[in-house]
């Protein structure tokens, strides 16, 4: 006859208490060593963009404070959503992060098929600058003005076309607002990347093109013209183009550049790669490169960039929902 043991009680207790102990110290000390291993830095647009090469710049430092590589993976597509989704689905031990852009944000009011929500779904570590968005023709278009852009989308409805870095961006959709408001039809010619929409302008494959600053090169060589900022004040260094709301539009393309991960993340965790990407900012190669691609530096920590999103969201997220952005 088997007879089953029966353990006392308080030394049940002790022990799941005990085993309570090993699962919370187990989580510390993983946070305690990180990283142990190299991290993976997902970017949501096309390699050579102002985005794709500046946390290339900001990775270099950020690695060596963190003692660990810190690995680009582009994955481009739906204005950086696509990154974004992926991110989210990804365990939140530090290892995979992402670059969090304007559009991934926004898009998920604009585009029914995304799953993911940015305020629920994922951990903000850091925002690290401000895209600069501009309205440019190439330098031998005959349009010399943002009144001549619009006088011929309101003479041929649909027959201009810009370019973008994709659906859902703060460019389109800007561009989309600013049709609505003086009455004119533009036809949106999203890509993967600023260097592709520029390139698609340089080319003539479209007519004019509204994007962040990756053009910036294009417009000191020659090859296109800066007619208008979509910011709040004038760009440094391209003081001559004026901003919409200087030409009587009340609007300002919004503005988001920064580091998450997935929902759940470790605070010393966050706090490591925050610490180790604030230092990379006040770098000579990220400032090369913010000069390059027209980037506005603005360091915030996780929980004035968590406020910054939800600021954000709260702007624009009614309005998306009455736009026609077809």
């Amino acid at each position: 006859m088997k007879f089953t043991r029966i353990v006392p009680l308080r030394k049940l207790t002790m022990a799941i208490a005990a085993t309570g102990l090993v699962m919370a110290v187990a989580p510390a000390a993983a946070a305690q060593d990180f990283p142990s291993r190299p991290i993976q830095l997902v970017v949501g647009y096309g390699a050579g963009g102002g985005t794709d090469m500046c946390f290339r710049a900001l990775a270099l430092t950020a690695s060596k404070e963190l003692g660990q590589s810190i690995v680009i993976e582009n994955r481009p597509g739906a204005g950086s959503s696509l990154s974004i989704g992926y991110i989210a689905r990804q365990k939140p031990d530090g290892y995979n992060i992402a670059a969090l852009s304007t559009g991934a944000v926004l898009n998920q009011f604009l585009v029914p098929s995304i799953d993911y929500d940015v305020m629920k779904d994922l951990t903000p570590i850091a925002m690290v600058a401000q895209y600069q968005v501009g309205l440019l023709v190439r330098a031998d278009s005959p349009m010399k003005s943002l009144d001549d852009v619009i006088k011929k989308a309101k003479e041929e409805p649909n027959g201009i076309a810009f370019s973008t870095a994709g659906v859902g961006t703060p460019q389109h959709l800007t561009m989309v607002r600013l049709g609505e408001e003086v009455g004119a039809q533009w036809t949106h010619a999203p890509y993967k990347s600023g260097i592709e929409a520029s390139t698609a302008l340089v080319r003539g494959d479209v007519e004019v093109m509204a994007q962040t600053a990756e053009w910036v090169p294009f417009v000191r060589d020659g090859r296109l013209r800066l007619l208008n900022v979509f910011t709040e004040s004038r760009m440094e260094g391209f003081e001559d183009a004026p901003t919409l709301v200087e030409e009587g539009y009340k609007l300002v393309a919004p503005s988001i550049l920064g580091l998450v991960g997935p929902k759940g993340m470790d605070p010393q965790v966050v706090a490591k790669i925050d610490g180790a990407f604030k230092k990379a900012i006040d770098t000579d190669e990220f400032r090369r490169c913010t000069d390059q691609f027209g980037l506005k530096t603005d360091y915030k920590d996780a929980a004035a960039f968590t406020q910054y999103i939800q600021n954000t969201i709260d702007e624009w997220a009614p309005v998306i929902k009455n736009l026609d952005t077809h």
